[in-house]
């Protein structure tokens, strides 16, 4: 086997046992800001694989371009004349056609998923112009007259500043310590960036519906930013108070685009909430760490350990034999 085709098909695996790893460890109660950093790490490097195993692939040219005619020449040749075509040369045409078509497909993707959230904060500045009470600081309260209790927060994107919109009834309903601790979630989501990564999620999704990494990612990472803000939140307020706030706390029709207290994954974080409360910060850190290096080896782990059983497996049959 290859080192081009251990590659590809360790990326493929990845790609295929991932999300079940990723299940696994949310069920584990994995630090959920570790199991993010894997989840990123892992599209990342299964990406650089790819790259990697096209690269291989390509070596022996004079460069990229020359080397995938020849390859076409080579296949095209080997099938004329009834012979099948070195593994080599289709290895490499299957590695630029799939690094191609997700490249092309996830750019697409994410362009379509910015214009959207640009146009998300658009509307908000618009609608709530001149009618919402703006307290100052990093990320702005906008506060609103609504009659149900709501808070959710919309990232900006390039000049728009992010922002949190909250309704009056939050605190005519509900006790301080719950609204302090709904606003510190909120922030949470900000700081982390966590809009950005639901939408690479959905991208992804949009882009590659066919992987079961990339398909299951939106739900995967929307419950896993959630927990993270709660993580947060848990570690200023309490997890008692983040747990009544969340029972406190109803869907007010957030748009799509934003992140909401009360939406996604309800039972899920009542189940967190109600466990030991957050991991000290040394101890996240070390998770952190440990997943992005064992998410950003996997491809390639997995790829070189098929390498060996190949090896492995020859060399019994030729001693048979």
């Amino acid at each position: 086997m290859t080192l081009a085709v251990a590659l590809l098909l360790g990326t493929l695996l990845v790609l295929w046992l991932a999300p079940v790893a990723l299940v696994v460890g949310l069920r584990r109660r994995v630090e959920p800001k570790a199991a993010l950093t894997a989840w990123l790490v892992l599209v990342t490097s299964t990406f650089l694989t790819l790259v990697a195993a096209v690269a291989v692939s390509l070596v022996p040219g004079h460069g990229p371009a020359r080397r995938v005619v020849q390859l076409l020449q080579h296949c095209w040749s080997a099938l004329s004349h009834g012979e099948i075509p070195s593994v080599d040369a289709v290895a490499g045409l299957i590695g630029v056609a799939l690094l191609t078509v997700t490249t092309t497909r996830v750019v697409l993707a994410g362009i379509r998923r910015l214009r959207t959230q640009r146009g998300t904060h658009r509307r908000h500045m618009e609608l709530l112009h001149g009618i919402a009470q703006v307290e100052p600081g990093r990320y702005p309260l906008l506060w609103v007259a609504y009659p149900e209790p709501v808070a959710y927060s919309v990232a900006g994107v390039g000049a728009p500043r992010s922002m949190i919109v909250a309704s009056r009834a939050l605190v005519d309903r509900l006790d301080r310590p719950d609204v302090a601790a709904i606003l510190e979630h909120e922030r949470a989501h900000l700081r982390g960036h966590h809009h950005l990564l639901v939408g690479l999620a959905e991208a992804l999704a949009a882009a590659l519906p066919l992987l079961p990494l990339m398909r299951t990612s939106p739900d995967l990472v929307r419950t896993l930013v959630e927990l993270a803000a709660d993580r947060v939140s848990a570690r200023a307020h309490g997890s008692a108070t983040v747990r009544a706030a969340l029972l406190a706390m109803t869907d007010g029709g957030s748009p799509q685009g934003s992140l909401a207290m009360g939406r996604d994954a309800v039972s899920v974080r009542l189940q967190w909430l109600e466990g030991d409360g957050p991991s000290g910060r040394v101890w996240t850190t070390a998770m952190v760490a440990i997943s992005g290096v064992a998410a950003a080896l996997a491809p390639v782990a997995v790829g070189g350990g098929l390498v060996a059983v190949t090896g492995l497996i020859t060399c019994v049959a030729t001693a048979v034999g």
